[in-house]
């Protein structure tokens, strides 16, 4: 993440790095069973996370419905913004979800002149209006989150990895 404070070095000695250390050693199924398990306890705070800080319907649709977590062993990536099936990629007009993602996190000058086209293809020049509010320069929705969450998520990774691997080893399934 840009803009500070939204990742975690491991060049510093500490617990994460021992987790990620250990991770390269660990069979796939168990490595397979902590993305799993950190995923879904990930999701449900992330969307919460992305929900209360969403003001307005446009920001709610665009960002909120689409926040999603990925797991892998070296990393977890927050994300919103990206066409998700509940949106089916569009909004309404026919405007793409991801063509107004930074429009709706960063808002924008209501008198900013930007280049549409008609259905028909013809290129015109409109103002860009009041929908998405004034400029952000941290975000307003999905940064702010972000930079709240990491350390929780940090902490969750490194739990469900010590309890998978606990139970992996005293072979409880």
């Amino acid at each position: 993440m840009a803009r500070g404070g939204g990742s975690i070095s491991l060049l510093v000695e500490s617990p994460l790095q021992d987790v990620a250390r250990a991770l390269r050693v660990l069979p796939r199924d168990v490595r397979a069973q902590i993305n799993q398990h950190t995923k879904d306890a990930a999701n449900p705070i992330w969307f919460e996370e992305t929900r209360h800080r969403a003001a307005t319907r446009i920001k709610q649709r665009v960002l909120v419905n689409t926040a999603r977590v990925s797991v892998t062993s070296r990393n977890v990536i927050l994300k919103a913004g990206t066409p998700a099936p509940v949106l089916h990629g569009k909004k309404a007009r026919g405007r793409n979800a991801d063509a107004i993602t930074q429009a709706a996190e960063f808002g924008g000058g209501a008198n900013k002149v930007i280049v549409s086209r008609t259905a028909g293809g013809t290129a015109y020049r409109r103002r860009f209006g009041a929908p998405f509010g004034p400029p952000y320069r941290g975000g307003s929705v999905v940064y702010p989150a972000a930079r709240d969450t990491v350390p929780r998520f940090a902490s969750l990774w490194l739990q469900t990895t010590r309890r998978t691997i606990h139970e992996a080893l005293e072979g409880v399934s």
